[in-house]
């Protein structure tokens, strides 16, 4: 086990990091519960897929969104950033579905590789398990609601709510097309003054970003609510 793994040097990472992040947070936000925050990442400190500023962010849009929102999550793997967004609803009614096949599929090939590894370290062929282990280890069950499905299928499926839902994160296939197409059967959903936001802008999936200019140029959204790290939403 390397060094900065060991519990106790992984306990003082954990302190020093997210207690650095919470300082300015606190100012910034004085308004959001940042205590819970800290508890999703505590519970998450192991897992590092995420920085504390995209996770931060994606736990303010949600705080940001109305009582009892509805939210859409596009890939969810093993439900870390969907934690943080179901920790920042309001509401008996607050419901997030996570969209995943729980089965790293993937057209993208850096992406594919990835999964593989991930998938024979855990000795499975799905996270949907781990998924729900976490909300329940977290007391979130109740606003989380997994949709076993590839992204343009669960599209179909649910299509009733479109022009209902408050927020929409996709952090699905990374290649150009899937995202690109996950635009296309997303952004019907998000109900006006509602907001999308993106896993992975400018970061080494360039498609993923190729896909989000080619949006902005062609004047899909109405204006940029802010970017954290890779993460960039848009008000629509």
């Amino acid at each position: 086990m390397a060094f900065k793994h060991w519990p106790l040097v992984r306990d003082l990472r954990f302190a020093q990091k997210c207690g650095r992040y919470l300082r300015g947070a606190r100012k910034r936000r004085p308004d959001l519960d940042w205590d819970e925050f800290r508890r999703i990442a505590r519970h998450f400190k192991r897992d590092d897929m995420g920085s504390y500023p995209e996770r931060g962010f994606l736990f303010q849009l949600a705080a940001d969104t109305p009582a009892d929102a509805q939210v859409v999550e596009v890939g969810s793997w093993m439900g870390a950033s969907t934690c943080f967004l179901a920790a920042g609803l309001r509401g008996a009614g607050a419901r997030i579905f996570a969209v995943d096949n729980f089965q790293g599929l993937s057209t993208c090939g850096e992406d594919a590789a990835w999964y593989n590894r991930h998938f024979q370290a855990l000795g499975a062929n799905s996270t949907l398990e781990i998924f729900r282990a976490n909300f329940a280890a977290l007391g979130l069950s109740a606003r989380a609601e997994p949709v076993v499905s590839d992204s343009l299928a669960a599209a179909q499926s649910l299509a009733a709510k479109q022009g209902s839902i408050d927020l929409v994160f996709i952090d699905g296939d990374h290649s150009y097309a899937a995202c690109q197409a996950d635009i296309g059967a997303w952004a019907p959903f998000v109900k006006r003054g509602g907001v999308m936001a993106f896993h992975d802008f400018g970061s080494r999936a360039e498609g993923v970003t190729r896909a989000i200019f080619e949006e902005i140029k062609a004047g899909r959204f109405a204006e940029i609510v802010g970017v954290a790290g890779t993460i960039i939403a848009f008000r629509m």
